[in-house]
């Protein structure tokens, strides 16, 4: 414990030591946790100026981490069908089988829907519209497996909810500027790709959105801490 302390600058130790301590034996250390701690140590010496940055379960909810398991899910779901496309062997008729891609961008889609969606909505809020741009996302998303032209509908409908919900989530400062810039211009690529302008390879660019909204939800500084009242409709 006293090694993993000295990891963090002293003014953060002096001011926040004790009361992680006293969190800590309250709630055993898991591998993730100790992974979180050094990150946050990390960022404590990077921003020495932002105060409490150690990723303890009161600043990092349970809620947050799983959103952002699902997005992680969700982006290497969706990388790896589209990859499939072009690595699966050929059958007898010299073409590959694309079950794998199709469902793979289906739930790799609506994984990412719901966690970007969620996370661009403060808790305690009473709006409506990111849990709105999560359903929009699964409902696109889950239109994939049923050929077309609902195929194409969804392929094209769930981009511009991600970068609708890539924006909400920039307003309600859930996610930094230079995630949103990532994610815009990830699902612009991925919604080319889909005119086949470059195809597989830009299409495949969505999943980096999960991979994204990953990162952010797991960082050990949250995003946001005002309350519901500053929450856009």
């Amino acid at each position: 414990m006293n090694a993993l302390l000295r990891l963090y600058p002293r003014a953060w130790r002096d001011r926040y030591g004790d009361e992680l301590v006293a969190l800590l034996e309250d709630h055993p250390l898991t591998p993730l946790d100790l992974i979180d701690l050094i990150r946050g140590a990390f960022d404590a010496h990077l921003h020495p100026q932002v105060r409490g940055a150690a990723a303890t379960d009161k600043e990092l909810p349970v809620n947050q981490r799983l959103l952002g398991a699902m997005a992680a899910i969700g982006g290497i779901a969706w990388i790896v069908g589209i990859v499939s496309t072009y690595v699966l062997p050929l059958d007898i008729y010299g073409e590959r089988d694309t079950s794998l891609a199709v469902w793979g961008v289906a739930i790799g889609g609506a994984l990412i829907a719901i966690s970007l969606g969620e996370l661009g909505t403060r808790p305690g809020s009473r709006s409506w519209t990111g849990h709105a741009i999560a359903i929009a996302g699964v409902v696109f998303s889950l239109t994939v497996p049923l050929g077309w032209p609902l195929f194409i509908a969804g392929l094209v409908g769930l981009p511009v909810v991600l970068m609708l919900g890539a924006a909400r989530a920039y307003r309600t400062q859930r996610l930094p500027t230079w995630a949103v810039a990532v994610l815009e211009i990830a699902t612009a690529a991925g919604l080319i790709g889909i005119f086949g302008f470059g195809g597989g390879p830009l299409l495949a660019s969505i999943g980096l959105v999960g991979l994204v909204v990953a990162f952010v939800a797991w960082r050990p500084l949250t995003i946001a801490t005002a309350g519901p009242s500053q929450e856009p409709a």
